[in-house]
């Protein structure tokens, strides 16, 4: 009767773990999903400053220019950051160049076809 206890306790201990896994890989692709939303956001900001200074033949404000220009390159690093984090929680290999995740074991990327031998 006890290893039957204990067996009950061992699965519950690994359905906790798998939700608590599942629970974070959820909010990763959360602030994914926003991420790549406030990037296409700035994007249009960034061509409707275009549109309207040449529609309206005014100078476009460069810094104007250059702060969302920053904004959007801080916004791709941290898109990296979440994909690195995501391809850790599903136990996925991510390609250094073209950013797509790849089985633990592939050799090369499925998608650019970077030899993963390269970087080790």
């Amino acid at each position: 009767m006890d290893r039957f206890i204990q067996e009950i306790k061992n699965t519950a201990d690994k359905v906790a773990k798998k939700s608590g896994e599942l629970v974070e890989l959820s909010k990763v692709k959360l602030h994914i999903g926003n991420t790549k939303s406030e990037i296409n956001t700035n994007f249009k900001k960034l061509g409707e400053m275009l549109y309207f200074s040449q529609k309206e033949e005014n100078d476009i404000e460069r810094e104007k220019i250059s702060e969302i220009i920053d904004k959007i390159d801080e916004l791709y690093e941290k898109l990296a950051d979440f994909k690195e984090i995501e391809a850790c929680l599903t136990k996925k290999k991510l390609c250094p160049q073209c950013h797509k995740q790849n089985d633990t074991d592939s050799a090369f990327c499925s998608s650019c076809g970077y030899n993963f031998e390269d970087c080790e």
